[in-house]
């Protein structure tokens, strides 16, 4: 058992609380709340984002080429969007849109669906689709973060061309988390940059740049005692919520690499197959589709059905687009 498989793993479960997370939300119920802290939602996104950091980093590490490094991050990201995309657009839009196909196909917004999410410019809507939802129009809500995502895979090939020196990472860390902190945790007033909201990407980023820390000084947090030892003095803030909300930064990337990098971590017996872009992609789409069929359905019912159904079209996203994709990357 090896770490790659100890992150895929961990990688299935962050995407699997965004799922579940997300079907609360969807079926008009509050969503569930973690240590009084954060959504099951984000704590998904935040441990994806920090898994992220840390492999990234480790690729550009172990060929520190631009071309290549931008060639392989984009076969993971855009081959498994852009079927994902066309599917939605071509099957579920005319199917489940109050407006009939002529009008459908020739309606601009269609168009934009496909074409501006694949170049990661992020637009939510389909016409008429999904209009009479709970959570009204939004087709794939997961879909925002992608564009941060890459923003961060440009940040560690620049600072890497740049050859910064290692202690800048901690600058950078101690930055992002003064800026989620003081800025971006608290504001209400969005700065848009190419559809993405500059606050996500700090408060993004804070989880991106620690788990590249944690690769950059070679931290591996699985020992019992780190762990222990992190949860003990996160929770012993709990009475200060500012410094709990900090301490969470540093805590979940610490709990999630802790067990991500363990030898011999259970985790790895769950999956040799990367299924969790593919979840992460089409859950959203399936629960909105779901939603629109039964409004009403029982909570535990409907998260059976939408896993069941974005775990297959996950398990054929892996097969049939993403793992022969990922065959086209350069070698050294």
């Amino acid at each position: 058992m090896n770490h790659d498989n100890n992150l895929t793993a961990l990688r299935w479960f962050a995407a699997g609380l965004v799922l579940y997370g997300h079907s609360f939300v969807l079926m008009g119920l509050p969503e569930p709340i973690f240590m009084g802290y954060t959504k099951l939602g984000p704590l998904g996104v935040a441990i994806f984002f920090a898994v992220s950091g840390y492999l990234v980093t480790q690729s550009w590490e172990r060929d520190p080429n631009l071309y290549r490094f931008l060639v392989r991050r984009a076969l993971r990201i855009f081959p498994g969007l852009a079927v994902c995309l066309a599917l939605t657009t071509v099957i579920l839009g005319p199917l489940l849109g109050t407006l009939n196909f002529a009008e459908y196909i020739k309606h601009p917004q269609a168009i934009h669906y496909f074409f501006d999410n694949l170049i990661l410019y992020i637009t939510f809507n389909l016409p008429g689709v999904f209009a009479t939802n709970i959570f009204p129009n939004a087709v794939n809500g997961s879909i925002w973060s992608l564009p941060v995502e890459f923003m961060m895979y440009l940040l560690v090939a620049l600072v890497g061309v740049a050859k910064l020196p290692r202690f800048l990472w901690l600058v950078i860390v101690a930055l992002l988390m003064y800026f989620a902190k003081t800025w971006a945790s608290v504001s209400t007033d969005p700065i848009v940059i190419y559809r993405s909201d500059l606050r996500s990407i700090i408060n993004c980023g804070v989880y991106f740049w620690i788990g590249s820390a944690f690769c950059r000084y070679k931290f591996n947090p699985s020992s019992i005692t780190t762990i222990c030892v992190s949860f003990i003095a996160w929770v012993s803030l709990s009475r200060w919520p500012d410094f709990f909300a900090m301490g969470a930064e540093l805590a979940i990337p610490v709990f999630a690499l802790g067990f991500g990098l363990a030898r011999g971590n259970v985790l790895s017996m769950l999956t040799k197959y990367d299924y969790s872009y593919g979840i992460y992609i089409y859950a959203f789409p399936v629960q909105q589709t779901i939603a629109y069929f039964f409004p009403k359905m029982e909570i535990l019912p409907y998260l059976i059905i939408v896993s069941l159904i974005t775990l297959v079209l996950a398990a054929l996203s892996w097969h049939l687009v993403e793992k022969h994709a990922l065959k086209l990357k350069p070698k050294r």
